[in-house]
């Protein structure tokens, strides 16, 4: 597989044998039971008013996004549902869409409105208030107003895309060569770190999401990967050869100053990530005869494997509520979802394809991978308590390395 997977035998054998496929497996149709409507509060939007196509817009995207975040379903009617939205969604003076709203359920209610130009921007007030809603009523973070980040593999080179939470606003920047790896926004979405070999070895270098020169972060001699953003954005979590070996460092974003972690001499590491509160990275690290994932203080420097089964376990995301997603070679490659304290597991990716890169999203309920379809890949959102996968809405492309960010707006 490529991905992360290639990312991992990349480092152990130092880009000797750079982005080499494996062999193409066969892809089955796939089914997921669905607890029809299970657990899920009904929301009608019967009494909304809308006019023009802004308005259109809006309700749409704000239908989409309740019923992407898993927790609420549109109702047919106002009539038993639990939450009632009623006000107005006009477009006004030409492009100008002016909502007034006020959303009821039976424990509150809450007010909410903005006046915005054009369609994108209409679009973001609906997945502002999908998210309030999630946050109010739920008591959750949402996952509408954020974006996601990933790579678009294109022949033997590529480029790092950004797009909305719903695969809309596909923005492509930094095409190269040789395709990039690795993108990690930082936590407020204003910049991405990314592995590029531009200037023929790997290099990380940083770039805004508004678009901008890219700046190199680190450029040592030998590798230069992985770029995991701390949650407070002040260190990068990266692996370098240069003491001879792939080993795992963190970087100072300001002083750029490089501060080493393990000293694995018979192994390598690969695909760092930080726990929520910032105190632990996860990463792989082959020092035991096959990739695997470990776990390490990041000021005692104490490491401990944390996976047990499959013969190979790469690509680790660490949710938002101490989980850490990764990917399982368990005859195909699943992705397994596992609490670090307590060992338990459980594989949330269907059979029948290949699965990589997980991503959590803020939720902490929803992971975004790429799936294998044929000899590409395509981005997909998993549901971790049970609901089906759902395909980013993107163009035909090939799509990997997915990277969600948190809340934007």
């Amino acid at each position: 597989m490529l991905g992360r997977l290639a990312k991992t035998a990349i480092a152990a054998a130092l880009f000797a044998a750079a982005m080499a496929a494996l062999p193409v497996s066969a892809v089955t149709p796939f089914t997921v039971t669905k607890g029809a409507g299970s657990g899920k509060d009904p929301v009608s939007l019967a009494s909304l008013q809308t006019s023009g196509a802004l308005g259109a817009t809006f309700v749409n995207v704000l239908k989409q996004d309740l019923d992407r975040s898993g927790w609420f379903e549109i109702a047919t009617s106002k009539y038993g549902a639990g939450i009632e939205i009623t006000g107005q969604a006009v477009q006004q003076g030409g492009d100008t869409l002016a909502t007034r709203v006020r959303v009821r359920w039976n424990g509150g209610a809450f007010e909410w409105g903005d006046t915005t130009a054009g369609t994108r921007e209409a679009r973001w007030q609906a997945h502002r208030l999908a998210d309030e809603m999630t946050r109010r009523i739920k008591g959750r973070n949402g996952i509408a107003a954020t974006r996601i980040a990933f790579v678009s593999k294109e022949g033997r080179g590529g480029a790092i895309c950004i797009c909305d939470s719903d695969g809309a606003a596909l923005q492509k920047f930094s095409t190269e060569a040789t395709s990039p790896l690795s993108p990690s926004f930082t936590p407020d979405g204003s910049k991405i770190y990314y592995t590029s070999f531009s200037r023929g070895y790997p290099c990380i270098f940083g770039v805004s999401t508004s678009g901008g020169k890219r700046a190199p972060l680190a450029n040592f001699t030998g590798l230069n990967t992985g770029g995991a953003v701390s949650p407070d954005g002040k260190l990068v979590a990266a692996i370098l050869s240069h003491p001879g070996n792939p080993e795992l460092f963190v970087i100072n974003t300001v002083t750029r100053k490089a501060t080493r972690l393990t000293y694995t001499k018979r192994g390598a590491e690969a695909s760092p990530c930080w726990s929520p509160d910032g105190n632990q990275i996860a990463y792989v690290s082959d020092e035991g005869g096959t990739p695997q994932i470990y776990v390490i203080d990041s000021q005692n420097k104490n490491s401990y494997r944390i996976s047990r089964n499959g013969s190979q376990n790469v690509a680790p995301s660490w949710g938002p509520d101490g989980r850490i997603a990764y990917c399982s070679k368990q005859g195909s490659y699943r992705i397994v979802v596992q609490n670090p304290r307590t060992g338990e597991a459980k594989i949330v990716s269907p059979e029948g394809s290949d699965w990589e890169d997980p991503s959590w999203a803020p939720d902490g309920r929803h992971i975004l991978a790429s799936r294998r379809d044929g000899r590409s890949f395509s981005l997909w959102v998993l549901d971790t308590e049970g609901d089906t996968p759902v395909k980013l809405s993107l163009p035909n492309g090939d799509w990997r390395s997915p990277d969600w960010s948190g809340s934007i707006r």
